[in-house]
């Protein structure tokens, strides 16, 4: 008996914390600088998540954090970003999922090859993609020619999809 009213009285207490969580912000509650970056969600706030509308608040108090310069490199990204077909941002999603898989030891080596290319002076830059779309064009040559000389041989050139995940609800981790 005893167990059972503990369990009702903590129930009972949890149970505010939980409404409030699956009710989401109201856009009045927003502040009125929240508010104005977030102007052109306003006609769907009250259909969206709640936990998409926590984010969205979170993304306008972090923008209203950045300098000028900061907003205008966000935004000329994010124009890149849109400029690219629905395929290419699916391949960069699916290479950030698997970069996030990996371990912190070989996400560490990859950030630190990566600073190094990146205070390459531009011209080693540029010769080395160079060099390295054309090691990727004959490589691919290379399985091409090899899968037509064998009968029923099975394409294993990189341009064959990723293989798929389960997709995960944006803004959330993977348990593990």
């Amino acid at each position: 008996m005893p167990n059972r009213i503990l369990t009702f009285i903590l129930l009972f207490c949890l149970l505010p914390i939980t409404a409030t969580a699956q009710e989401g912000i109201a856009w009045e509650d927003l502040p009125r600088d929240l508010q104005g970056i977030l102007g052109p969600m306003q006609p769907q706030w009250d259909n969206l998540p709640p936990g998409r509308q926590e984010r969205l608040s979170d993304g306008a108090r972090r923008w209203q954090s950045l300098s000028a310069d900061e907003r205008s490199q966000v935004q000329q990204q994010f124009r890149g970003w849109m400029q690219r077909s629905p395929e290419q941002r699916q391949q960069i999603r699916s290479r950030f999922e698997r970069f996030q898989d990996m371990n912190p030891e070989r996400r560490r080596a990859i950030r630190n090859r990566f600073e190094r290319f990146r205070n390459l002076p531009p011209e080693r830059r540029e010769e080395l993609r160079r060099r390295f779309e054309e090691s990727r064009g004959n490589s691919d040559a290379r399985v091409l020619n090899r899968n037509q000389q064998r009968p029923g041989a099975i394409d294993r050139s990189p341009q064959r999809p990723a293989p798929t995940r389960p997709q995960q609800p944006r803004g959330t981790r993977p348990t593990r």
